[in-house]
């Protein structure tokens, strides 16, 4: 048995070797056609196509993470994510101004109703009663101050 490995490893390690980088991945087609100008221009071209996308790539991905951002390529995912940080030029005219003025003042409305449904709904628990009395005390208090206020008013006078 060592004797079969040794004569094996003898007869391959005598041979020489006549192969090159073509012969041994496109066999000997890819070693004549590099002889050739226009096989040869076809490898440099293929090169240079997988060389520009690979670099599209990378280029695309450092923009897409917002590495490029300093430079002013902004994402546009980020531009959606944050209008309030990437907006160009917002200049508010007066309709505009009233418009977002009334839909806060929708907004307000329906959070003190949508508020008044959940204190009707639970008008005896511990949290509306203690509500009820704390308006009840903070009025009592305005109607006291203004009371006094009126009355230095008078005596003043």
């Amino acid at each position: 048995m060592l004797r079969k490995i040794t004569f094996i490893v003898l007869l391959f390690w005598s041979s020489s070797s006549m192969s090159n980088t073509f012969s041994e991945v496109f066999g000997s087609e890819g070693a004549a056609g590099i002889e050739n100008p226009k096989t040869r221009s076809l490898s440099y071209t293929l090169q240079y196509a997988t060389l520009a996308g690979s670099i599209g790539y990378v280029i695309r991905k450092l923009h897409d993470t917002g590495f490029l951002e300093p430079l002013g390529f902004t994402p546009s995912i980020n531009e959606k994510l944050s209008p309030l940080a990437y907006k160009k030029s917002y200049i508010l005219d007066k309709h505009s101004a009233n418009i977002i003025n009334v839909n806060q003042k929708v907004e307000e409305i329906n959070y003190y109703n949508n508020l008044k449904k959940k204190l009707i709904n639970k008008k005896y628990s511990s949290k509306a009663i203690e509500l009820r009395n704390n308006k009840n005390f903070s009025n009592s208090i305005i109607n006291t101050n203004n009371r006094n206020y009126i009355l230095n008013r008078y005596y003043e006078e």
